[in-house]
């Protein structure tokens, strides 16, 4: 019977931290376990983002407007921010000998990150019952996505209303941006 030699183990194991690719996978680990526990809130945060980021490229897309690197950026700045929230209440969550903390910042997060994805799937489909129910709430959002006043969202929503989704052009949301501009360059 062959038995298992633990002599130079610790050797080994530091041997390991002596490349960059160990201290990758040492500091991988070490998220990993600080976060057990918590995995459902963390990978909703994260689901939740990336899903927010998907219905702003299928809006670009749709428009035929190039996603922009914009979009990119502003969803890694999103799961960075996120990430050292979630982080720092975990940790809270350790000290207290609970897990409330980092669920509700959790769930407050995935509702931002949905409302935010609503807008962008009312921008694409006006007519869902569902989203016209949130519509008056999300015309800011839709307003700060496009770059237009939010009178000029009613008026495009009050039109894809009465004309099949695919009526409504990029030329009529254009011409909302551009009059919208000139009234802020007036001011």
């Amino acid at each position: 019977m062959e038995y298992i030699r633990f002599e130079h183990t610790g050797e080994k194991l530091l041997s390991i931290l002596h490349t960059v690719q160990g201290w990758i996978v040492a500091g991988v680990l070490f998220v990993l376990d600080f976060i057990a526990g918590h995995e459902l809130a963390v990978g909703l945060v994260v689901a939740v983002t990336l899903m927010d980021a998907i219905w702003g490229i299928t809006v670009s897309i749709k428009r035929k407007k190039f996603a922009l690197s914009e979009l990119a950026r502003l969803t890694v700045g999103k799961l960075a921010v996120y990430g050292c929230a979630m982080l720092a209440f975990i940790g809270l969550d350790k000290m207290i000998g609970m897990t409330l903390t980092a669920s509700v910042i959790g769930a407050a997060i995935t509702l931002v990150e949905l409302w935010s994805a609503s807008a962008s799937m009312l921008i694409l489909f006006p007519n869902f019952l569902f989203l016209k129910l949130l519509r008056k709430a999300l015309t800011g959002e839709i307003a700060s996505k496009l770059g237009i006043e939010p009178e000029e969202v009613e008026a495009v929503l009050a039109t894809a209303e009465q004309k099949p989704a695919e009526k409504v052009t990029d030329e009529q949301v254009d011409s909302a941006r551009k009059r919208a501009y000139k009234k802020k360059n007036k001011e």
